[in-house]
């Protein structure tokens, strides 16, 4: 009767818990490039339907995978209410990050930014080689949406009124031109 005792204990405190652990603990991370002790953090907030973020996006990731040791970048989606698919394409991009590949879908959906029908999206995926069932799923059900919302609530918070916005170690810097932006991170120690 002791052991049964301890038995329904140590179950009934793993319930409690599990209770107590918030249902997304294992959420995928969210979308970084660099090295953590990086001296410079860069948060993109981006809209992937947005052809200036397609120019200077991938201009700043091509920079920090150059320069993991100078610079961290984290992606937060800024879809604009004036693209339609904006939101979905985010959507889409967390699910391709459910399965590791957020860098090579955004890298697709930039190329793509002018045509993110769902039709598109799927592609995108399958031309990833993701499990396509998986991404389906997700897309339809909208599993990711609040990761979308979530950032776009953060943005606005931030007063974020365009795309591309780059914060620079929490300081909002304009991009003018990649050398421009690129000396500009080297300069900070």
């Amino acid at each position: 009767m002791k052991n049964l005792s301890k038995t329904f204990l140590l179950v009934a405190s793993l319930i409690l818990l599990s209770a107590c652990t918030p249902s997304d603990a294992l959420k995928t991370p969210r979308a970084t490039l660099g090295n953590v002790g990086s001296p410079v953090t860069l948060d993109l907030f981006s809209d992937f339907q947005c052809p200036a973020c397609a120019q200077v996006s991938p201009q700043v990731e091509d920079f920090v995978r150059a320069n993991p040791e100078r610079a961290r970048l984290t992606f937060h989606h800024f879809p604009l209410s004036q693209h339609e698919n904006a939101f979905r394409a985010g959507v889409a991009a967390e699910c391709a990050n459910d399965q590791g590949k957020f860098w090579e879908y955004g890298d697709l959906a930039y190329q793509n930014h002018t045509n993110l029908t769902e039709e598109k999206l799927k592609e995108m995926a399958r031309s990833l080689s993701l499990d396509t069932t998986a991404f389906a799923k997700c897309l339809d059900a909208n599993q990711t949406a609040d990761r979308v919302r979530a950032d776009l609530n953060d943005g606005n918070e931030r007063g974020v009124s365009y795309t591309p916005s780059i914060y620079v170690n929490g300081k909002l810097v304009q991009f003018t031109t990649r050398e421009a932006f690129e000396g500009y991170v080297k300069s900070i120690k």
